[in-house]
């Protein structure tokens, strides 16, 4: 892959990276205050966390090291062989663990779907369980792919990416296909309040999971497309396009939210101006003695 061949080229790629970083660490944080003071599902409250470790701790890395082999603007820090795996460990970490979160989200919308009474009575110890196996997860592939880069077999780490985004494809895309007929099929459909918000949710992680998988196509095209190429040569502008929308996949989440859950907007707006909750409220009370509330 052939440098930027000059600081110009460089420097708007850098700046893409660090407003993106910045702009994921501080939406991210928003929807996790606002989630927690909406009591919202811990999945949805974990995913914020785990996208805004990505923001504040992947985007830098990838800036500072890959940014560096490309860009004329400071000097490649040369590393060891176990840091350098363990850094490119660390920088998938994240982007890794909240396309996991997405797959345990989309079990749970299938299971709201098709158990929605036993949904509504889960153990909080269930939803930690969970948490910690979408931890545990990423933490063993990426301990697997530093065996496989040091045992000098580079090719099975690319097939262990693949195959990590290849199932975690299929469950996402089967959970919501079993969602969507359910709620087709349904010969009794609940239209009580709690029903509806049901339903707005899981249209909601359907619509963040389609929109993180378009963020990381790119990258699973470009990891399979080098894989089976005789000469690896790409240009290094797509390449870094393909960076920054593997890393809006953490981004794109929050704004989803404030378009797609009312419950969100209210809470942010709330958080701003210090408005009462009025969600409750009854409807016939006086439109003034709610602007003096």
């Amino acid at each position: 892959m052939q440098p930027f061949r000059s600081a110009s080229e460089c420097i708007p790629w850098l700046v893409v990276l660090i407003i993106e970083c910045l702009a994921i660490v501080i939406l991210n944080i928003i929807t996790i205050v606002v989630f927690l003071q909406r009591r919202s599902t811990y999945l949805i409250i974990h995913l914020a966390i785990v996208d805004l470790l990505a923001g504040a701790v992947s985007g830098p890395l990838a800036i500072e090291n890959q940014l560096a082999v490309f860009c004329p603007l400071w000097k490649y820090r040369q590393m060891n062989i176990w840091s350098s795996y363990f850094l490119i460990v660390v920088m998938q970490l994240f982007p890794f663990s909240s396309f996991i979160n997405l797959t345990a989200i989309s079990l749970e919308r299938l299971h709201a779907t098709f158990c929605p009474f036993r949904h509504r009575f889960v153990s909080k110890w269930v939803h930690r369980a969970i948490i910690i196996v979408i931890w545990l997860i990423p933490i063993v592939r990426g301990a697997a792919i530093i065996f496989l880069l040091k045992s000098g077999v580079a090719v099975m780490s690319t097939y262990l990416f693949l195959l990590f985004y290849a199932v975690s494809l299929f469950v996402i895309c089967v959970s919501y296909i079993l969602v969507v007929i359910k709620v087709r099929c349904s010969r009794h459909p609940q239209f009580h309040s709690r029903s509806k918000r049901e339903r707005k949710l899981t249209g909601t992680a359907l619509i963040v999971s389609l929109v993180s998988l378009l963020c990381f196509l790119p990258a699973m095209i470009h990891a399979g497309w080098t894989l089976h190429s005789s000469t690896y040569f790409i240009n290094v502008h797509i390449y870094m396009a393909v960076q920054v929308l593997f890393l809006a996949n953490s981004l794109v989440n929050p704004i989803i939210y404030a378009l797609r859950v009312p419950g969100f907007r209210e809470g942010l707006l709330q958080l701003v101006y210090r408005v009462p909750d009025l969600s409750n409220a009854p409807a016939n009370l006086p439109l003034r003695i709610l602007r003096r509330a």
